[in-house]
């Protein structure tokens, strides 16, 4: 992976909250933006339970008295990961509504799903580690509160829903919030899919989407 520099203004706050310590804001910004891959990577691949500390520090070049002195634990590492990750999702879709074109409700889904899967900007480590926060870490054994990646996928959906239905193009008589947090599981579900090795063709899955989609909620 591109060891992309870590927004310093998001750290900042991070040490604010507890999640990371003022030591690891002061380090070089390629070595906490390898940190953070390093994470992404072995998060995605072994899970929170699975990753060993003595594998991150290796990875990463630092000792292991140096991750304590960076995080309070393998939690807050956890934490920090998803963090950084949900900072970076939600950049990239703000980018990816800014370069809409589309009117119609089903060209903007189109769009969006396309935007997330054929043109995603997301390497393999980090699709991982997209189905780890979104699927898997329910499974672990921490339990982080207040953290929704998937809110980012949700509001942009139920927006353009919403708009389908005062422009009627969408049922009127559904509930427009439950239209928008369904439609925005099948396209969740479908992103997942398309990031195991079970993925589909992506033509059969760009016309199931909007059969599946359409078909039931058009006006």
């Amino acid at each position: 992976m591109v060891a992309i520099p870590l927004d310093e203004n998001l750290i900042s706050e991070l040490v604010g909250r507890g999640v990371v310590t003022d030591t690891f804001r002061r380090l070089g910004s390629d070595k906490k933006s390898r940190i953070y891959r390093v994470a992404i990577k072995l998060f995605g691949e072994y899970g929170y339970d699975g990753l060993a500390i003595d594998q991150l520090c290796d990875e990463s070049g630092i000792s292991k008295g140096s991750f304590f002195q960076y995080f309070p634990s393998k939690t807050h590492l956890l934490e920090f990961t998803i963090l950084v990750f949900d900072d970076y999702l939600g950049k990239w879709v703000a980018e990816i509504k800014a370069a809409e074109t589309a009117v119609l409700a089903r060209d903007r889904i189109m769009y969006f799903y396309q935007a997330l899967v054929v043109n995603s900007k997301l390497f393999r480590d980090e699709e991982k580690f997209f189905l780890f926060i979104t699927s898997a870490m329910n499974h672990s054994a921490v339990v982080l509160e207040g953290i929704d990646p998937q809110r980012h996928i949700f509001d942009h959906v139920s927006e353009v829903i919403e708009r389908g239905a005062q422009t009627g193009e969408i049922r009127g008589d559904f509930d427009v919030d439950l239209t928008g947090y369904l439609v925005s599981l099948v396209i969740e579900g479908l992103v997942r899919r398309q990031f195991t090795a079970d993925r589909l063709h992506r033509k059969e899955t760009e016309e199931y989407l909007i059969s599946f989609l359409f078909d039931g909620i058009k006006a």
